[in-house]
Order: C-alpha cells, then sequence, then structure tokens
C-alpha cells in the first residue's frame, strides 16, 4: 500500500531543534574553536596536475578524487597520496561528474548533446519513456571505482536516471525533482518520493504538478543527504524552513530555522502564481535574502555545518548549538595554530563519515613555513616540504569538527 504523508503532527513539530539564523550575521569566530584532527595528505607531484582555485576533493573508501571542473579531468590517487590515473572528460561535452556512493561509480548524466531539449521536451519524454527511441536524448557515462583500472564508460539510461532518483538502499530509490506542465494529465505528485525499483512506495508533501504556485516557471528538487548513519538521511524542501530527517522509509520533522521575518517568503507566494517567468526572476531578484532552501548538513554533538540558498544568494554556516549562534563561515578567521588555513570554504570541501576534505596549493604551506620557522612543520608533512614542491601542487587536507 503506498502511504502519503502531509500533516506534521503538533508532537512532533514541539521536538524541533531550533536552529536560529540571521542570514546576514558578521559575527566573527577562530576557526579553531570549530575545527581539529588537522592532517595532511600530500600527493605524489605530477607536472600535469595543478590544483585550481575551484578544483574539488572527493574521498571514496580506495580513492582521493582530485576534480578539475574548468580543465574537465579526474585525477585519481590512494589514500594515501600515492598518483593513479588521470581521466579526462572533455569529449562528453557539458557533464558534470557526480559521485554515486552506494555503486561507488563517479556518472555523468544529462542531455544527448546532438539534442537541444527545452524542459517541456524533457517531460514529454518522461512521460513516455517506455518508447525505446526516447533514450537517444540522454546520455550517460559512469567511472566504476571498483574496477581495477577505472575507465570512462557508455550505458543505457535507465528510468531512475531520468527521475532523478538516489539509491539509498538495496532497490530503494528517493526522488525529489519538481516541477509544474499542463502535459501532466492528473494534477496530483509529491514533492519527495520513495522507490522500490521503478515502484512508488511512498510519497511526501503533495503538491499540484500542473499549476502549483511555487514551482510554475521553475524546477525545483528536494536535498537528500547522507549523514554519518547508514539508516539515517536529511531532508529539505524548497521554500521550506523545516529539515527533515529519513529514518530508513520514514520522514520525520527534525530541525527548523529560525528566521527574521524579513527572510521569510509573503504568505501570498504559496497561493498566487507569477504571471511569467520574467515577473518571477524579477521577484527573486528583489528580494535576494529571502530562503529558499538547505542544501548541506551536517552534525556533530556541538555544532552543525550547512548550507542555505536564498532567492538569489548562497552562504554556508556554522551553528554552535551551546550558544545558540550561527557564524558565516567566511567570517570564521584561521590563525597559526591551524597554519593560516582557511578550512571551511563555502566551496571546494566535502565530507565523509566524520571527516572533512579540502585540497590546498602546496605554495600556501610553504610561504607559511617560511615566514613562520617557529611553528614545527606536522611529521605528515615534513619530508614534502623539504622536497621544495611546485608551488601549485595539490595537498589535500583532512580535519573534523570538534566533538
Amino acid at each position: 500500500m503506498i502511504l502519503y504523508c502531509q500533516v506534521i503532527s503538533s508532537i512532533a513539530q514541539s521536538q524541533l531543534q531550533k536552529i536560529y539564523l540571521h542570514p546576514k550575521a558578521s559575527g566573527s569566530e577562530k576557526q579553531s574553536k570549530f575545527v581539529d584532527s588537522i592532517r595532511f595528505i600530500p600527493l605524489e607531484i605530477k607536472d600535469d596536475i595543478q590544483f585550481r582555485t575551484y578544483a574539488g576533493v572527493e574521498a571514496t573508501d580506495n580513492y582521493f578524487l582530485l576534480k578539475d571542473y574548468s580543465g574537465k579531468t579526474i585525477a585519481l590517487y590512494s589514500k594515501k597520496g600515492r598518483f593513479i590515473k588521470k581521466i579526462s572528460y572533455k569529449k562528453l561535452g557539458d557533464f558534470y561528474p557526480q559521485y554515486d556512493e552506494f555503486n561507488n561509480q563517479i556518472f555523468f548524466f544529462g542531455s544527448n548533446k546532438n539534442y537541444k531539449l527545452t524542459s517541456r521536451d524533457k517531460i514529454k519524454i518522461k512521460l513516455a519513456w517506455s518508447n525505446p527511441r526516447n533514450k537517444k536524448y540522454f546520455s550517460k557515462y559512469i567511472i566504476d571505482l571498483n574496477d581495477a583500472s577505472p575507465v570512462i564508460k557508455k550505458v543505457i539510461p535507465q528510468q531512475n536516471d531520468i527521475l532523478y532518483a538516489n539509491q539509498y538502499g538495496d532497490d530503494l530509490y528517493a526522488m525529489g525533482r519538481i516541477s509544474t506542465s499542463e502535459l501532466y494529465k492528473d494534477s496530483l505528485d509529491y514533492e519527495f518520493k520513495i522507490y522500490k525499483g521503478t515502484q512508488l512506495v511512498k510519497g511526501y508533501f503533495p503538491y499540484n504538478r500542473i499549476n502549483e504556485p511555487r514551482f510554475i516557471y521553475k524546477e525545483e528538487g528536494v536535498s537528500f543527504i547522507k549523514t554519518d548513519t547508514p539508516d539515517i538521511h536529511i531532508v529539505s524542501r524548497p521554500f521550506c524552513d523545516t529539515i527533515f530527517k529519513l529514518v530508513n522509509d520514514s520522514l520525520l520533522p527534525g530541525y527548523q530555522l529560525v528566521l527574521p521575518l524579513e527572510n521569510s517568503l509573503p504568505a501570498w507566494y504559496f497561493t498566487r502564481p507569477f504571471k511569467n517567468k520574467t515577473e518571477r526572476d524579477n521577484f527573486e531578484r528583489n528580494n535576494s535574502w529571502m530562503l529558499h532552501q538547505v542544501y548541506s548538513f551536517y552534525e556533530t554533538p556541538r555544532f552543525i555545518y550547512f548550507g542555505v540558498g536564498y532567492l538569489y544568494n548562497y552562504e554556508t554556516y556554522i551553528y554552535q548549538k551551546q550558544t545558540n549562534t550561527s557564524f558565516k563561515t567566511k567570517n570564521i578567521k584561521s590563525d597559526s595554530s591551524q597554519y593560516n588555513l582557511s578550512l571551511l570554504a563555502d566551496y571546494g570541501i566535502s565530507h565523509k563519515a566524520d571527516k572533512f576534505y579540502k585540497a590546498q596549493n602546496a605554495g600556501d604551506l610553504l610561504t607559511f613555513f617560511e615566514k613562520n620557522k617557529n611553528v614545527p612543520v606536522p611529521p605528515d608533512l615534513d619530508s614534502f616540504i623539504k622536497s621544495h614542491p611546485p608551488a601549485t601542487t595539490p595537498v589535500i587536507i583532512e580535519f573534523k569538527l570538534k566533538n
């Protein structure tokens, strides 16, 4: 039987953990108050691999993945920093690499570069996916990290790919893509759905997929965020200040952002449709600090690290539970005790289990130790620093939030 959940009980509401947030809070604090257990993993030097400003790093069970988005390459390193190989995806076109942790694969999925699809076209294709001819409009490639020598492979897109469903268990998928169109024959849909294979088993938060005012002229999506506990995920909805926990297949409210009134959407936003896309775009630009959605979320006993999208802005924060205070990460300052490294950035960091990872160029470390000769070089960096590596050589920094 399909279970549809819409109403949050008053008991559950009373148990919500409040997160008090002022989006433009200007308070600052030392990074050492939040971060410890810093460890360095110098990467094997390769002339054709350099640290770039917007490089991203991902930790898997066996590899570090250094993603160069501008150069469209992924460099694979062992967990000790030994170079494995570099894979270029330039020939794929405008594809973005994503890591599927459940299957231990990097995947690229999107419209076939030989076709220009509108949002309307994509809905038509989704509604007629059983027609084999429709598969030509999308392309999917994977890099299977379970292989002894991972390479890019082309695979056939499946229905769960076009639904943008995330696999999180054996044959269990979470789907949160939201759109509206008059092409749908029936109006009922759900912001967040759970599938068993391709069979819908649970749906939460019903909306009108023909003309829901919140979602007209713009595609939205529910955020589905892994936690350190295998059976628990964080779920956040667009235009909603409540953050939910999915425990196995049960969805419960867990947290609530408490924002100033000026950052909250007006009541009419949920009932009155915009006349056209231009009117909607203008509203978002003119109300750029109104809440849109939480996009990342990580909790320790003392802190919550989270990212918030507003209608036209984005910020990351650390919430200190003891004092009910939120700090913008860009206002958190490092010092010589942590080698003047700004670890809590708005971009470029990832986490696996209880550890965070960030790539840094060796030049920053070389400069620091040259200027601060009284600061001892950590043992895991000593031989690397003495080798005088090129300034653009990447170094991976592992750290934790304090418990």
